[in-house]
């Protein structure tokens, strides 16, 4: 296993331990307090149970080596494990808001509203430094499966913030109607940020091309054909999980000697796969200027 193999499989065991002591910690607060917007937020940590056991399972599969069955390898199941957690985010969205609006018809008696606060905070401190941490670890070793753990861990960070703000002001004021609503804000936000998740998981499933990856091949590919006299077409690339994929038909002059061209292409190759800011798969597709292949 690799450094970066194992920094992904280190946060996502953190986040699994971190994550059962936060359901342990919000099931509690909301016992106290009886808090719609508590709840909401103890939904969430459920959710992100489910979801971080499903992605710790899919980073063990994205690890595996390609084989005869999957020549490209297994790092597309990032984008299940992705649009798994979008789902569960969204139905647990579903849940808050069907009992905030329940909460908002029928009332909603709070309880230990000062012992409840604290330690809704204390669970949101804690989870929005251990969302810094996922997010940037994910992005580091760009594997989306823990930038979507993070940003959904970072998400319940703010679902507590608003929970804290919702019931100051229910106790401030006597209006308790304010914590039922604020769990309705929340559950708009959370299917926010579920939709999110899973159109990223659809535009992987998809190839949904990289602008940025794209740019930075396409400039290193025109300034070598300059270089070299040479040019090209049929430029593609497309993302799969840890991996890049970059194919392109280089263009010679008719009566290049094929040991030539194909060093210059191995050369083209290096040097995209050297601008990408993770492991790319480059193949050029050799051609006569004077005869290209347009299919």
């Amino acid at each position: 296993m690799t450094t970066s193999h194992r920094a992904e499989t280190t946060a996502m065991n953190i986040s699994l331990g971190i994550g059962i002591l936060m359901l342990g910690l919000k099931w509690y607060a909301y016992w106290l307090t009886g808090s719609v917007a508590i709840f909401s937020d103890a939904m969430e940590t459920i959710v992100h149970i489910a979801a971080v056991a499903f992605a710790s399972y899919s980073l063990r599969i994205t690890f595996r080596p390609p084989d005869k069955d999957h020549h490209f390898g297994h790092d597309k199941i990032s984008y299940f494990s992705a649009g798994l957690e979008g789902g569960l985010i969204i139905l647990a969205a579903i849940v808050i808001i069907y009992t905030g609006v329940e909460k908002l018809i029928f009332g909603v008696q709070l309880e230990q509203v000062t012992l409840g606060m604290s330690l809704t905070a204390l669970a949101g401190g804690i989870n929005a430094l251990l969302g810094w941490y996922l997010v940037r670890t994910g992005k580091k070793s760009h594997s989306i499966i823990v930038v979507a753990n993070g940003k959904h861990i970072l998400t319940d960070a703010w679902t507590s913030i608003g929970a804290i703000l919702g019931l100051l002001i229910a106790q401030a004021t006597g209006m308790t109607w304010v914590d039922p609503l604020a769990a309705l804000i929340f559950g708009g936000n959370i299917i926010f940020e579920g939709f999110k998740l899973m159109r990223s998981s659809g535009d992987g499933l998809m190839d949904k091309t990289n602008p940025e990856l794209e740019q930075k091949a396409r400039l290193t590919i025109e300034s070598f054909c300059r270089e070299h006299s040479l040019a090209f077409h049929r430029l593609r690339l497309r993302e799969s999980g840890q991996k890049v994929y970059v194919d392109l038909h280089l263009l010679f002059p008719t009566g290049t000697p094929i040991e030539r061209a194909h060093a210059l292409a191995t050369s083209l190759e290096l040097d995209v796969a050297a601008q990408m800011p993770i492991t790319a798969d480059v193949t050029t597709h050799l051609e006569s200027k004077d005869h290209p292949l347009e299919h």
